[in-house]
């Protein structure tokens, strides 16, 4: 085997494999790095059968005709090994034919000005190939990944360069010649391509900070708006709690004056009368007021929704441990539990079965509250892709988002879950 036969097989050698590794660093393999070596075996034996015999008449021109028609026919044969489209892998190969005529090009520039270096050209095109690769595996890939999917906006320029650059390898009568005498127009045609991508590639960078800041901004308004919402919803809650708590401060005035009444009435000897007072009292429906937790907010919330389930014959099993003093505001919390309660009341109310309607609310205090609200619900009750509570009803599914919302403010861990039946909620603050 001559040198220079030698020579030629080890530069088309590392085009081929190189060419193989590069299209599947660019597109997604279906079976994974197994895929990339059966692509690296099929373009070297192909690529080294198809040119055996131009190698061993030294017709450097031909092979280069025969390189871009085998490449082309490459495409088509390791389309199955690909997951991408038919139009994503295109876009792939046309990048990954650009890049090599690009390294065939530059390889060939290094290769004149150190032509004393043995292998040059074979070694600067695998250097070439593994500097291509390590950048987009490094830096460049979730862009180019941007740009195949949006590839009818670029594809027009991407097979324009395509074109630029197989034009001197396919329509010249001698490659050396023309890689020799054209080489500055050569070298301008590869900055013009990597300029090219790299406006694509930082045009897409903005295009994605942009959309980014535009999603950030949608996303705070939206809370805003939800925490606007809620916060309306709970004035209106703690404004009729303090009407419930005036009725009772009232309805405590009212039996000092009773107690007044029947001490003196005892002590007159008005034994029936006093009676008949204690009597008429008794049959009076008194305000309950009852103490869940220490805290202020939360036992206010708890009180007024355990009364609401009770008018709606729901039973409730309340055990709360929530201190007064706690690390962010006590009515965000409160909020979160008038939610969770609500909620309760609404899935509980579905229930057919009276016997059933049964909600139980804890919340324990160990160095992070953990909030649990359990509660039956009907069976065409679901979760959605998120974990969360799936509602077609329109107006339904705020308290769940100002759940989530408050979840995500302060890094608690949010679960919804369904089995046997119940619906469990548990929140880790």
């Amino acid at each position: 085997m001559t040198p220079d036969l030698l020579n030629n097989l080890l530069r088309g050698s590392v085009t081929a494999v190189m060419n193989a590794l590069l299209l599947f660093t660019l597109t997604k393999s279906k079976y994974g790095r197994n895929g990339t070596i059966v692509a690296a075996v099929i373009m070297f034996v192909t690529d080294i059968t198809s040119t055996m015999y131009l190698y061993f008449n030294a017709d450097l021109t031909a092979v280069s005709h025969s390189n871009l028609l085998t490449i082309i026919l490459l495409g088509f044969l390791l389309k199955p090994l690909s997951k991408s489209s038919i139009m994503q892998w295109a876009f792939s190969y046309l990048t990954t034919m650009n890049v090599m005529m690009m390294v065939v090009i530059l390889s060939f520039q290094i290769g004149m000005l150190l032509p004393f270096i043995p292998h040059i050209h074979s070694l600067s095109r695998l250097i070439l190939f593994l500097l291509v690769i390590f950048l987009f595996h490094r830096y460049l890939l979730p862009l180019y990944r941007s740009a195949e999917d949006n590839w009818p906006i670029f594809s027009v320029l991407v097979i324009c360069l395509s074109l630029m650059l197989a034009y001197p390898f396919y329509a010249t009568t001698d490659i050396i010649a023309t890689l020799q005498s054209y080489s500055q127009p050569l070298l301008l045609l590869v900055v013009l391509v990597v300029v090219s991508y790299g406006t694509i590639f930082y045009s897409l960078k903005r295009l994605n900070a942009m959309h980014a800041l535009e999603t950030e901004n949608l996303s705070i308004q939206y809370e805003k708006t939800l925490l606007s919402q809620a916060a309306s919803t709970m004035a209106q809650k703690l404004e009729l709690m303090d009407k419930v708590a005036e009725q009772n401060n009232l309805a405590s005035h009212d039996r000092r004056h009773v107690y007044g009444m029947l001490l003196q009435l005892l002590q007159q000897g008005e034994t029936e009368e006093a009676m008949r007072c204690l009597e008429s009292q008794l049959a009076t429906k008194q305000p309950a007021s009852r103490v869940y937790c220490e805290n202020k907010a939360v036992n206010a919330v708890t009180s007024y929704y355990a009364e609401k389930a009770v008018q709606h014959g729901i039973q409730t099993t309340i055990n709360l441990k929530v201190p007064a003093q706690l690390p962010f505001d006590s009515l965000e919390l409160a909020l979160v539990i008038a939610n969770l309660f609500e909620n309760a009341i609404q899935g509980v109310l579905r229930i057919k079965d009276c016997r059933d309607r049964v909600i139980q609310l804890s919340c324990v205090h160990k160095n992070r509250l953990i909030i649990q609200v359990v509660n039956p619900c009907t069976d065409d009750t679901i979760l959605n892709a998120d974990g969360l509570p799936a509602t077609e009803e329109e107006g339904h599914g705020i308290g769940t988002k100002s759940i989530v919302a408050f979840a995500a403010a302060y890094n608690a861990e949010l679960l919804y879950s369904i089995q046997d039946g119940q619906f469990r909620v548990q929140l880790l603050v």
